[in-house]
Order: structure tokens, then C-alpha cells, then sequence
């Protein structure tokens, strides 16, 4: 299945669904440049957009939430009846927004990613907001180095984003730490 959506950043060709498990170190079969594809997995669902039914007779079931649509699922965890509308399948199950909602805030669905640390903001804040004061800055200078190495390679952010604030924050300790070492090195010498 190709779809004209996903192209080769190098050649421009549709890639084929083989190639969306985003999976490092896979290649376009046509230029063989390097690809890497990271697709939402209801991307390659064919129910996607599907319009709900309406009722046809007043014997068949209707959706909890949309009286006029015919239900097509039932929710897994509270049994109420859903259009394709309302229906949400997350890890295998099928839920209705409000059983989502609740999972969602009880943490009881594993897969599903909601927020994430962005560790480049806290180096950049490490580095920023001690520089008012010049002593934390012999702990926060260390400290925002020692950040920066730890988690460059960790997950940025759930939408792309850049290491800017990484190496903003790396040349604001470096900058620090050389101002440390100037005004110990002035110290020494007034005092011979």
C-alpha cells in the first residue's frame, strides 16, 4: 500500500508501507537514501473518515452521544454503544471518549504518550536564572553540562524541535564557568 502522502525526502517518490514502522536504517527503494518514517497508526486504517450511519428504523441501536447516529461498537470498559464517530481504539481496545478520559487520568493506558520532559528547556533554565546571582553558578554551571550530555540524545518533544536550546544553554555555562575562573585567577592575584 503506498499512499501520495508519505514521500522520499531525497527522491520524492511515494514510500511504501513497509517503511512506516520507523525503524532506523532503512532505505527508499528507489534512491536508497536513508528513511526514517514515524506515522500515527491509524494513518493506515481504512475506516478513517468514515461518516456515522444514520438510524434507519427506530428498533436499531443509537450512540450514547449522537442520538441520530446508528451505533457501530460498543465501549469495552462502560458497554455504552458508539457511532464510528465517538469510537476511540486505543492498545487493542475500543472506548468512548469519556472511559478515554478516565483512563487517561488514572494512567491505566500504557501506550499512549501525553506529555514529555523537555530537557532542554531545563538546561537552558539551569543556565539562565542562576547567572542574577553569581554563586549558584559554581553548582548550575557544572550542573547544566552535566544535563546537557546526559539527555542530548533523549526524546525532545512529542512535535519536532531542535537542540538550540541545548547549545544555547552549553555556551551560557561555558561563558560562566570562564567567568568563575577569571574572577578566582583576579582573587589570587590581588592578593599577592
Amino acid at each position: 500500500m503506498t499512499l501520495q502522502g508519505i514521500l522520499c525526502s531525497a527522491c520524492l517518490r511515494p514510500l511504501p508501507a513497509e517503511l512506516w514502522s520507523g525503524v532506523e536504517g532503512q532505505r527508499c527503494p528507489d534512491c536508497s537514501a536513508p528513511v526514517l518514517v514515524k506515522v500515527f497508526p491509524a494513518f493506515a486504517q481504512s475506516k478513517i473518515g468514515s461518516l456515522p450511519q444514520p438510524l434507519a428504523a427506530d428498533l436499531e441501536a443509537s450512540c450514547f452521544y449522537h442520538a441520530q447516529n446508528r451505533a457501530s461498537t460498543p465501549c469495552d470498559e462502560c458497554g455504552r454503544f458508539l457511532c464510528s464517530l465517538c469510537t476511540l481504539e486505543i492498545a487493542g481496545r475500543t472506548l468512548c471518549p469519556i472511559c478515554f478520559e478516565a483512563n487517561l487520568r488514572g494512567r491505566k493506558i500504557q501506550d499512549l504518550e501525553s506529555s514529555r520532559t523537555m530537557h532542554d528547556s531545563i538546561a537552558l533554565a539551569l543556565a539562565i536564572f542562576p547567572a542574577f546571582l553569581i554563586w549558584p553558578i559554581l553548582v548550575t554551571a557544572p550542573l547544566t553540562l552535566f544535563w546537557i550530555f546526559r539527555h542530548w540524545n533523549s526524546p525532545r518533544s512529542i512535535l519536532p524541535r531542535t537542540r538550540v536550546r541545548f547549545y544555547f544553554a552549553g555556551l551560557i555555562a561555558l561563558s560562566e564557568i570562564g567567568f568563575i575562573v577569571v574572577v578566582i585567577a583576579a582573587i589570587f592575584l590581588v592578593r599577592r
